[in-house]
């Protein structure tokens, strides 16, 4: 057994951190079997929460369950771990890094990696589940088997903990401190059969330490036999027991489990381990010895000892024989009680009554000790039959213990086969499970040694997979399938004994004093027996209760075993002559000396004799009786003798005894009474004690259950606050009805809909007041209920709330209907916005539906293009141009569809993904890829497509303009001939002007005002003509009638320099030329001091959107108005007022003229839809 704490060497030690089983792939899991009962729950979560998800083994939980109900076991554990649960079902393979669960009132059981579930063929009271599956877990797992027992009551899994033990496994106890109910685990603690007792945290980092050690033990090293023999020396050095003869293999499985317990890899280290620490020794000692015995182990074996055997053995014994039998390897004692039962009742049957002697021998102090206080689990009654444990077995307390009369058949001692002579004289020896420990040199010299202590034809019994070696001539065969042999006739062969090897005792130094035997040991030497059966008298060996304990051969002529039940009260064996002088020497008490001596004559077998008793009381409160006895005619007078009795003494003593005889039989009718008692109370007790079986059995179920449903419980509180919280945030209305309707709870929200009262609870939800529709509420809840079905429908107020209700069945365990749960949810909010949403939609699509109509009625081309410039989007009018359909034009790539200018539209369109502008107006010329189109000219718009400011394609609008294009050559063509002519024809006007001047005698002035006019005008004609008529920037207008004329130095102009329309021009040159002219005839430059500014501004109030033209003159004449408006004044206005729709303001200041006009923008700067020509015209 090992602590928590463990101290390795440092050269052996295996201190890892990590977790070998979890990364292990060997064929064969690692089965780990965990044993649980009362408290165990606690004890399994524990284990669980240190348990990593990743590991390897294979856990199977048995765990004592209530039958009668469904355990939560499952689903608590589930909770503690991430590894797979499973619940065991019969025929399941077991796999690594999987757990399973015993099922309720099902035993469990593994064999070839599968488990076997089946119904318990025993009563409750008698069920051991955790020692059922521990030992087929040990039979199918062998050294891969480790047992786990946590909490509980009683002593179930020792039993099967001894068998994995016995194959090679490992054994777990949970901590005594930490275990709610320790006697379980403090059973198999006492038992000796565990090899770490832990804290559950602990257990799976020390069990990962096991077999990581165990795997890197050099199996080439610890086979090595020098290391075997070394180790094995040093144990016989400390116990005195040999094992040399023992089979190499079982040492080395014993050596290795010892090593990885320790977590030592290395046979050098482990010696120097054994070597300093004592009690290492003797821990491995103990390991060796592990065996697992039960009673009447093979059946078959004892039915025919029953039936054939022992009456044989029995046949023609009388009172004067001894029927020995001798038991090798006893172990706890359980074969030899079996063998103890199976003689006394064939002595029942035969009129044989011989003195039995049963020799049960053992070198495990421990094992004797446990078979001599002969007290055993109750796991007995399903091995020993009803009627020999009502018979031979008391219960005690929690167990069963043999009773005096099977006890007194049985002598146990100490004894060693490969050290110790043998017994002598057997009938029987029953050497079973033993030879198979030895190799074959020392089964051959076992055979030798069982031949020399049998009597000519004794039986010899082995074990179910034992066999005589080379044992021809020595035994014969009496049943070849149960083992049985019989001694072939012939003299003994003979022995040769062992010699003792020294041990640690033998290097004490030993006193050795003469001394009458000590009875404990008389059993153990049958040489001494012998021995003191030739040269000593007859001697009883008495307990200090009056018990007979041994009888000398020489000492039986003076016993009587009277009929019926054997007794040990030596009262009732010595012989009537002897009866009363022997209890008056051990009733004697003398002072300062331990023995005494009585002599007297008594007639014995017809003949008077002197006889002397003399007691010595020894050590341990036995006393040793010798007697002594002699033909009256030799007898020797001894008048001193101390024991000597006069005729008055002598006649006074005969009165005490009448009236002592008087007082036996008083108290033996009492004591019969009360035997009579007692058996009726023992039958009572027996029913009791069966009776508490089966309670103790339902105890501890129900205390599982009681641990598992307060964890449930615990987690349901949890689970209702946890719901009463989430409906509190939620403030959700909801009510709880059962299956009538009536009211079981509502949530403090549902209040704001029903008018609820604490009182309310279990009314029909239609007597409650509520602005919700209650018919429709009733009608949807049995619907509900009635289909178990989910419903969800609308309800609405005489206010305009509306409700969404979800209707859900309130479904039970059973499958049966428990009522319905609604909860309402205000969904006024929401209907509005739905109906606001639902108009919104409406709008959407239908602007959607125009915007498509108007997509594909476009006069224009329009595609979109993704990222990858294909088209994802194209109307008809784009498939036109191409010569095609949409459908072959979506999905291709940009560029297919023309010839010539892929790379120009590329360009375009990368253009705007990399910089988001908008390109607008670009002409194209190429061919698109219908066969035998002419070039054609395209103007395109490229701009940016995006989603919630993601840039996702490329928009294109494309118009064919090559008639536009061809149409305003042809326009420009016609311009440039008419301006020509226009040209020409101004000049030929000018020139007639010129002409008509000089012929007539009007004034010249005139013909040179006109001409001015006519330059004007044709100069204004030049200047749009440049421009195809379409629009001429101010600036260029107004400078070649006044800067380059009168000079930047005389002229100041202000203003935008905006770009005007064609009619718009005209209209401004001609008026500007007429304020200019009359500035230069009356105004300021007429005088070389005379400037002349003339600024404009836009003015837009919201109302009217206007130019404003300022014409001051300064530095030059008073202005003065004339009476009549002159020539150039009306065409001003008319020019402004008419043409352009402006107002004019004249005023005539002192400094010089002033002249405003006010003129539209949009006659101004915008293309009129009347033609150039008739604004040329005007």
């Amino acid at each position: 057994m090992i602590s928590r704490t463990r101290t390795t060497t440092a050269g052996g030690a295996c201190m890892t951190e990590s977790f070998p089983l979890a990364s292990r792939e060997d064929s064969a899991p690692v089965i780990v079997g965990i044993g649980a009962s009362a408290g165990g729950l606690e004890a399994l979560r524990g284990f669980l929460d240190a348990l990593p998800d990743d590991q390897n083994l294979a856990i199977v939980i048995v765990q004592h369950l209530d039958p009668d109900h469904d355990s939560l076991l499952k689903e608590l554990l589930e909770k503690r771990t991430r590894i797979p649960i499973r619940m065991a079902e019969d025929g399941l393979s077991i796999e690594a890094g999987q757990i399973y669960l015993i099922a309720p009132g099902q035993s469990l059981t593994v064999a070839n990696d599968q488990l076997r579930s089946r119904d318990f063929e025993v009563p409750r009271g008698r069920r051991r589940p955790i020692d059922e599956f521990f030992v087929s877990l040990a039979r199918n797992s062998r050294e891969r088997a480790v047992g786990i027992v946590l909490s509980g009551t009683g002593s179930d899994g020792t039993h099967g903990t001894q068998v994995i033990k016995e194959h090679g496994g490992l054994v777990f106890a949970q901590a005594l401190s930490e275990a709610k109910y320790d006697g379980m685990p403090r059973s198999v603690v006492e038992s000796g059969c565990a090899d770490f007792v832990l804290p559950t945290g602990d257990m799976f980092s020390v069990l990962n330490d096991y077999f990581d050690c165990m795997g890197g033990i050099p199996s080439e090293e610890l086979s090595d036999r020098t290391f075997i023999d070394r180790a094995m020396r040093h144990v016989q050095y400390r116990t005195g027991h040999d094992f040399s003869g023992y089979k190499p293999g079982t040492l080395l499985r014993r050596i290795a489990v010892r090593m990885a317990v320790l977590g030592v890899t290395k046979p050098a280290e482990y010696l120097k381990v054994l070597i300093s620490d004592h009690d290492e020794a003797d821990r491995l000692f103990r390991d060796m010895l592990i065996s697992v015995t039960r009673f009447f182990r093979d059946r078959a074996v004892f039915d025919e000892l029953r039936d054939r055997i022992l009456p044989e053995l029995l046949d023609g014994k009388t009172g004067n024989d001894e029927l020995r039998i001798w038991v090798p390897g006893c172990s706890s004692g359980q074969e030899a009680y079996s063998i103890a039962m199976l003689v006394s009742e064939a002595m029942e049957r035969s009129n044989a009554k011989p003195n039995v002697m049963i020799f049960a021998t053992d070198i495990s102090e421990a094992a004797l000790g446990v078979a001599r206080r002969g007290r055993y689990l109750n796991t007995i009654v399903e091995d020993v039959p009803a009627e020999f444990l009502h018979k031979y077995f008391d219960w005690q307390s929690d167990s069963y213990a043999v009773n005096e009369r099977l006890r007194s058949m049985v002598q146990f001692s100490v004894q060693s086969l490969t050290r110790d002579p043998p017994f002598s004289q057997l009938d029987m020896i029953s050497c079973r499970n033993v030879m198979i420990y030895f190799d074959k040199a020392f089964q051959e010299r076992a055979m030798k040694v069982f031949h020399y202590a049998l009597r000519e034809s004794g039986i010899l019994v082995l074990g179910t997979s034992e066999m005589t070696v080379n044992a021809d001539g020595l035994f014969d065969d009496v049943s070849r399938q149960n083992r049985i042999y019989r001694r072939c006739p012939g003299e003994a062969r003979r022995l040769e004994l062992p010699t003792a090897a020294a041990t640690a005792a033998d290097s004490d130094p030993v006193v050795v004093q003469a001394s009458v035997p000590d009875a404990r040991h008389m059993a153990s030497h049958p040489f001494t027996d012998e021995l003191l059966d030739v040269i000593s008298p007859a001697y009883l060996v008495v307990s200090e209760t009056g018990e007979l304990v041994y009888a000398s051969d020489a000492a039986t002529k003076y016993l009587v075993v009277a009929a019926g039940r054997p007794q040990l009260d030596v009262d009732k064996l010595i012989r009537k002559e002897l009866e009363k002088p022997l209890r008056r020497i051990l009733n004697r008490e003398t002072e300062g000396s331990e023995n005494t001596t009585l002599e007297f004559d008594a007639k014995l077998w017809g003949e008077t004799s002197h006889v002397k008793l003399t007691r010595r009381r020894l050590y341990d409160g036995q006393n040793i009786v010798l007697i002594d006895e002699a033909p009256l005619s030799e007898a020797v007078p001894n008048a001193g003798a101390e024991g000597r009795i006069d005729a008055n003494t002598a006649a006074y003593i005969q009165e005490l005894e009448a009236d002592l005889d008087d007082a036996r039989e008083k108290v033996r009718a009492a004591v019969e009474e009360l035997e009579t008692s007692n058996e009726e109370l023992k039958s009572s007790n027996e029913e009791m004690m069966s009776m508490n079986e089966e309670l103790q059995s339902a105890n501890e179920e129900l205390t599982t259950t009681n641990d598992e449903l307060n964890l449930k419980i615990t987690e349901v509180r949890e689970a209702n606050s946890d719901l009463a919280n989430f409906i509190r945030a939620t403030k959700v209305s909801t009510i709880f009805l059962d299956a009538n309707l009536k009211l079981r709870s509502f949530t403090p929200e549902a209040q704001k809909l029903f008018r609820f009262q604490v009182s309310d609870l279990g009314r029909p939800i239609d007597d409650i007041g509520s602005d919700l529709d209650m018919r429709k509420l009733v009608e949807d809840c049995r619907a509900t209920i009635d289909q178990d079905e989910l419903m969800e429908t609308d309800y609405d107020t005489p206010d305009d709330s509306y409700f969404s209700a979800r209707l859900v069945p309130y479904g039970r365990d059973d499958d049966t209907s428990g009522g319905v749960v609604v909860s309402f949810f205000d969904v006024t909010e929401l209907r509005n916005l739905a109906r606001d949403a639902e108009s919104a939609r409406t709008i959407a699509a239908r602007h959607q539906q125009e915007v498509e109509e108007l997509y594909d009625s476009s006069p224009q081309a329009m595609a979109v293009l993704d990222e990858d410039l294909r088209y994802v989007r194209a109307n008809k009018k784009l498939a036109d141009l191409a010569g095609t359909t949409v459908d072959q034009v979506i999905g291709r790539k940009l560029g297919d569809l023309s010839s010539g200018i892929t790379a120009q539209m590329r360009e375009l369109a990368q253009s705007v993904i990399a910089t988001g502008d908008r390109i607008e107006g670009q002409q194209l010329r190429g061919r698109n890829t219908a066969e035998g189109n002419p070039e054609r000219v395209w103007e395109t718009d490229w701009f940016a497509i995006r989603h919630d400011g993601k840039f996702i394609g490329v928009g294109l609008n494309v118009r064919d303009i090559t008639e536009q294009v061809i149409l305003q050559f042809e326009l420009r063509r016609v311009m440039q001939e008419l301006q020509h002519r226009v040209k020409n024809m101004l000049a030929n006007v000018l020139a007639l002007v010129s002409r008509a001047g000089r012929d007539v005698t009007v004034d010249r002035p005139i013909f040179d005002v006109l001409g001015q006019r006519i330059q004007a005008l044709a100069q204004t004609h030049k200047l749009l003509t440049q421009s195809n008529w379409a629009s001429a920037k101010l600036h260029e207008v107004l400078k070649p009638e006044l800067t380059h004329v009168y000079g930047d130095e005389r002229v100041k102009l202000k203003g935008p320099n905006i770009v005007v329309n064609a009619r718009a021009a005209l209209s401004l040159s001609m008026a500007i030329h007429e304020l200019a002219t009359n500035a230069a005839k009356y105004g300021a430059f007429s005088i070389d001091e005379g400037t002349v500014s003339l600024s404009w501004v836009r003015q837009d109030d919201g109302d009217s959107d206007n130019f404003i033209f300022t014409w001051r003159e300064e530095g030059g004449p008073p202005a003065t108005r004339g009476e009549q408006s002159g020539f150039g004044s009306q065409l001003i206005k008319s020019t402004i007022e008419g043409s352009l729709g402006g107002q004019v303001e004249f005023s005539w200041e002192q400094i010089g003229l002033s002249c405003v006009f006010t003129v539209p923008a949009g006659a101004l700067i915008e293309i009129p839809n009347e033609s150039i020509f008739d604004t040329v015209a005007s």
